[in-house]
């Protein structure tokens, strides 16, 4: 499940209609921008970080045995089954198959579009709704799953990173300050966060900040728009509060056992390739690749993931064609294969429910459908 905002109905008033030109325009320039981006990091500058050339690595890679690649994109599938018990937690009605199909479809959609996080929001909010849950029941799922997420990977890294940095005394000193400076903001966030969830007082201070962050940027685009989503929000933080009392432990395994699945599949790729690196540089890999992939800025992180993680594990004494195949070949598991299966898996859904849709205003509501 990719990180998105969380979009609220009403969250806003109109002094006058927005141009629906120039906002379609810049959201094509975000997608041009992102996705330049991702192509430069990965075809000029994680080649010139790893010191190999891609004709190398594609032959590295296709020597890979198949049992192996089967084993691996079974590993990868169990992460996902694992992860649905921190999604079901969130809605507590949800069933596992439903969860599956709201992960591997929203995730697939984010992976394809830079900031691509808010269509697969708006991609999950209409299948729920087509299984007859509520604006609140949404609502407070897209919040709880996103927020357990983040608060995952960043814990991850305050805890890891500091201890690395403690330990590993035969790393290079960059390293080990930049374990530092990204645990420091990782902690930051984290704190941020929790105290949005369980505070009302913390809920709305984020709230009219948020309010005046997104007047100002509406105002620089020229839009007389003024966001007013405060209520909402704390009706969202009190809801969802709720939920996680009744479920932190559900939310917590899933999370945590999604996390060590993963952490499991990058040993195993690294394995498979013959890379020998010390279990403590393999967490501060795996803590710096789990912050990586909360980078909006490219889908999925991609370039940014993949330059982190072999930088981290080349700067740990690493072979470079051995790191970039090991690298190349997590990604194409845990970003990559999301996108076919994900896309397959929402052209089922969609052909499913084809004649089963009634029209509901904007929405589609399937027809007899209870939750």
């Amino acid at each position: 499940m990719k990180i998105a905002p969380v979009v609220l109905e009403g969250a806003d008033t109109d002094a006058r209609p927005a141009d629906p030109g120039s906002a379609t325009g810049r959201q094509g320039l975000h997608h041009v921008v992102g996705l330049l981006v991702a192509i430069a990091l990965l075809v000029a500058v994680l080649p010139s970080v790893l010191g190999v050339g891609w004709m190398a690595i594609a032959h590295s890679v296709a020597a890979i045995p198949m049992r192996w690649l089967a084993a691996l994109s079974g590993l990868w599938a169990a992460g996902l089954v694992v992860n649905t018990v921190a999604l079901r937690a969130s809605v507590p009605s949800l069933s596992t198959r439903r969860a599956l199909t709201l992960s591997l479809t929203g995730s697939a959609v984010a992976n394809v579009l830079p900031l691509g996080g808010a269509a697969g929001v708006a991609l999950n909010y209409r299948m729920m709704r087509a299984w007859g849950y509520s604006r609140s029941d949404v609502g407070t799922f897209t919040l709880i799953s996103n927020v357990w997420d983040v608060l995952g990977k960043v814990v991850l890294a305050a805890v890891v990173l500091p201890w690395v940095a403690l330990v590993a005394v035969s790393l290079p000193t960059s390293m080990v300050t930049g374990s530092l400076v990204v645990a420091t903001m990782a902690g930051l966030v984290g704190l941020v966060m929790l105290c949005a969830l369980v505070s009302p007082v913390c809920a709305g201070w984020l709230a009219r900040l948020g309010e005046g962050v997104v007047g100002s940027i509406h105002r620089l685009l020229g839009s007389a728009r003024r966001p007013r989503f405060g209520s909402q929000v704390l009706d969202a933080q009190r809801q969802s509060l709720a939920v996680v009392h009744r479920g932190w432990a559900r939310l917590s395994v899933g999370t945590g056992g999604y996390s060590a699945l993963l952490f499991l599949l990058l040993w195993a790729c690294l394995h498979v390739t013959g890379v020998v690196v010390s279990p403590t540089v393999l967490l501060a890999a795996f803590a710096v690749e789990r912050l990586f992939t909360l980078a909006g800025i490219t889908p999925g992180g991609a370039g940014l993931v993949e330059v982190g993680l072999a930088g981290v594990l080349l700067a740990a004494g690493g072979s470079a064609l051995p790191v970039a195949t090991a690298v190349l070949l997590y990604r194409a598991l845990t970003f990559g294969m999301e996108i076919p299966v994900g896309g397959v898996w929402l052209a089922a859904w969609e052909w499913r429910h084809r004649r089963l849709r009634v029209p509901d205003g904007q929405h589609y509501i399937q027809a007899g459908m209870a939750r």
